[in-house]
């Protein structure tokens, strides 16, 4: 899912779950990277597991780029219920990282839940 500057309100502030958010660049390598995980697994196994994933193109939405003060991409961070950040990461990680946040996010263990589940 887009978060874009219009739809903020509706997928930030009004969601009870939690919120994973990747800020990017479409010029940028890693960002790529990561989008095409984002697209191709993590959100549907955020959606699964109660955490919502969302991708915000910091060219397209320089408010949500303002308002968080990206200045290097990827950067990822999460939204928790009253609008807590958390987990503010810059640089693309391994695969098994974002898939054990989402893990800790929905109080699994660690990556061999997702295993066992």
């Amino acid at each position: 899912m887009e978060l874009t500057d219009n739809n903020y309100k509706t997928i930030i502030k009004n969601n009870e779950k939690p919120v994973f958010i990747d800020f990017y660049s479409p010029t940028c390598s890693p960002c790529q990277i990561l989008t095409k995980l984002i697209d191709e697994k993590l959100e549907a196994y955020g959606e699964a597991n109660g955490v919502v994933v969302v991708k915000c193109d910091i060219r397209a939405n320089p408010k949500l780029a303002e308002a968080f003060k990206i200045r290097s991409v990827p950067f990822t961070i999460v939204v928790e219920k009253g609008e807590k950040l958390s987990y503010a990461e810059i640089g693309l990680k391994e695969e098994n990282y974002y898939f054990t946040l989402i893990d800790k996010l929905t109080g699994k263990s660690s990556f061999f839940s997702r295993l066992f589940s």
